[in-house]
């Protein structure tokens, strides 16, 4: 099998997209170069031949039409550096699904804060569910990182291992308060 190439454009940079299987890609560049079964995998290159990316995803053809979706080569290269290694990249989990915190949600729930992850799910049986976090709390910082936006709260959990012990500080109803949490391997 020859390779082929197919052309497209880049239409959008440091996407965040939800996949139905409940997990976040950050980073993601997004293009109408074509992505099927056959090249998800493969390289997303510039015009100077560079690889910027790696073709992950499609956005559900019931939906839309030629969008696919590239990692970001930067958010590869620790994983790539990983597997040539032999090591087995572990993603850490924590079980909390958040939303950024906006003026709507402040009025509405009533927030003290006007920035961080407001927790909206927590999964059953995941590390979040037996710590303290409860339902509309507001994740503003993981260890010694701000967290102003839900996408700062996934990159911070993305840049930790499974086995990882996490500080989470957490606004409710005005109070800041903090639970250690130790991260699991996510779940397929």
């Amino acid at each position: 099998g020859g390779l082929s190439v197919t052309r497209g454009i880049i239409s959008g940079l440091g996407r965040t997209i939800d996949t139905e299987l409940n997990f976040e890609l950050e980073g993601i560049i997004q293009t109408d170069a074509a992505i099927n079964r056959g090249n998800s995998g493969g390289p997303l290159v510039n015009s100077n031949g560079e690889v910027i990316g790696i073709n992950t995803a499609i956005a559900n053809p019931a939906y839309a039409q030629n969008v696919g979706f590239a990692i970001a080569i930067d958010r590869a290269k620790p994983v790539i550096e990983d597997l040539r290694k032999g090591k087995d990249r572990k993603i850490a989990f924590l079980g909390v699904a958040a939303q950024d915190v906006n003026e709507r949600l402040v009025r509405e729930l009533d927030l003290k804060v006007t920035e961080g992850a407001l927790v909206v799910e927590i999964q059953a049986g995941s590390p979040a569910a037996s710590s303290d976090l409860a339902l509309n709390d507001v994740i503003v910082k993981i260890d010694d990182q701000q967290i102003k936006t839900a996408n700062d709260m996934v990159s911070e959990i993305r840049s930790k291992k499974p086995g990882d012990k996490i500080t989470i500080t957490y606004n409710r109803n005005g109070k800041e308060k903090s639970t250690k949490v130790t991260l699991v391997e996510r779940p397929l």
